[in-house]
């Protein structure tokens, strides 16, 4: 360990929160910065993809939209692998990002023009989002060696949430004086300093802290990519615990999408109050102030109460918490069906999904094998991940052909799926503690890193 008197002042600071090296500070600036532009990038669109869906749809269009980014999903990440295999490590995050930039070019021209493309933009951002934590996360893990990622990932994901908290209020206050298009033009900007800074940061990481050499990375990734995919649903078949951590992050997704049909689609009748020249500009403000309540809650949270909760209740009750929560609140909304309170347990939802759950979650796959721990996550955070989405879809087109009104309906179908949810947890939680033998952990665990793909940007 680096000599205390070897620290920045920067550094210094950061020692309060998890252990640095002399020389960390810079990178970790560094990025925290790019991270935090990634976020930015996304937070600037994301009321945009939903105005404009919802006003040249509904909240029904807005769903099917959620099944077909699902469908999209399991097609081009599978391509995306053979992208990693084709392009250089170094230059994966720059490629990607800098298409993501262009097509945000492109759609801003197309909508001054008088083009509609909400449904299309809309399955368009939804990807964006995963592909944008996907490749942040990518690099970082091929910048660090695992000892130096496990101590500064979790300082590091705040640029996450610090990202999507700004610019959420950057969204909310931009959207009337720019408007859309103007919101994706600088979300492209925003998005190619992200991409500059890419080079910088990794210059910046000092020798000690790196990861192996990039022969041997890539030598590593070219043996198992061909197998990835097959390989992981063996490595998930094999195990059931592994299959309840699956089931988990189904009924997670299949609840988080199911709870946004119904905020949208209540969203959509409050707006009609509206004049309709007004209605856009209403929706992309709530949803610009909706999200930054979500972002700040959740970077509150994730700082001040998660390593508390795992210290004091242990991993395998800690994971429990947020099932438990939202049994709790959605009842409430059963009750009192009324939008403010159906805004309000949404937030708790979100934030404690985007910390809570995630740290929990990861934490989990920490004592499995490397297959376990590569294979079988990889197939859990993008297939299984998106299987929620495409239940949610099917779930929605079967109420709405049955129902003439299912909203309060899929509110109760979601207090169904909340206690499976509570009880697959504590199954997952009770195998955990059979196979590993390690019911509560460490005072250490609070400092597991945030860096699953549905940690803030999935939806």
């Amino acid at each position: 360990m680096s000599d205390d008197r070897q620290l920045s002042g920067f550094e210094r600071f950061l020692s309060l929160f998890t252990k640095v090296q002399a020389r960390e500070g810079r990178c970790i600036a560094v990025l925290c910065l790019q991270a935090f532009l990634l976020m930015v990038a996304y937070y600037l669109i994301r009321p945009v993809r939903e105005a404009l869906i919802l006003t040249e749809g509904s909240a029904e269009l807005r769903s099917y939209a959620v099944g077909v980014q699902a469908l999209l999903l399991i097609v081009l990440i599978p391509a995306y692998g053979l992208l990693v295999r084709r392009v250089a490590t170094g230059r994966v995050f720059q490629c990607v990002n800098a298409f993501f930039a262009l097509n945000l070019v492109v759609f801003s021209l197309l909508g001054q023009a008088g083009w509609r493309f909400g449904f299309a933009f809309f399955v368009w951002g939804s990807i964006f989002s995963v592909m944008t934590v996907t490749q942040f996360w990518a690099f970082a893990t091929d910048l660090f060696n695992v000892k130096s990622g496990q101590r500064l990932f979790g300082v590091i994901a705040v640029g996450v949430s610090a990202g999507a908290w700004i610019g959420s209020r950057l969204a909310s206050a931009g959207f009337e004086t720019f408007g859309p298009y103007g919101l994706m033009l600088a979300s492209a900007a925003v998005l190619v300093g992200a991409i500059f800074l890419s080079q910088l940061a990794r210059d910046c990481v000092p020798t000690t802290s790196r990861s192996a050499q990039p022969g041997d990375e890539q030598a590593a990734g070219e043996q198992g990519q061909a197998v990835r995919w097959l390989g992981g649903f063996a490595v998930i078949g094999r195990s059931r615990y592994l299959i309840g951590i699956a089931a988990l992050v189904v009924l997670l997704n299949w609840i988080g999408s199911t709870g946004d049909y119904v905020l949208s689609n209540w969203l959509v009748d409050v707006a009609r109050r509206e004049a309709p020249e007004a209605q856009a500009a209403f929706i992309g403000r709530f949803m610009g102030n909706y999200w930054s309540v979500i972002t700040l809650v959740g970077l509150l949270v994730q700082l001040l109460l998660v390593s508390r909760i795992i210290h004091m209740a242990g991993l395998t009750r800690a994971l429990m918490v947020t099932p438990i929560a939202f049994l709790g609140g959605y009842l409430l909304i059963g009750v009192v069906p009324v939008f403010a309170m159906l805004e309000s347990v949404l937030v708790m939802h979100k934030s404690l999904d985007y910390s809570l759950l995630n740290t929990t979650r990861c934490a989990l796959l920490l004592p499995t094998s490397r297959d376990e721990k590569y294979q079988a996550k990889t197939a859990i955070d993008t297939l299984f991940f998106r299987v929620g989405d495409l239940l949610s879809t099917l779930s929605v087109i079967i109420g709405l052909r049955l129902l003439k009104d299912a909203r309060l309906e899929f509110v109760w179908l979601i207090i169904v799926l909340s206690a499976t949810m509570t009880l697959v947890a504590w199954l997952v939680g009770r195998e955990y503690t059979r196979r590993f033998g390690v019911p509560r952990q460490s005072s250490g665990c609070g400092a597991l890193p945030v860096t699953g793909p549905s940690a803030i940007l999935a939806q």
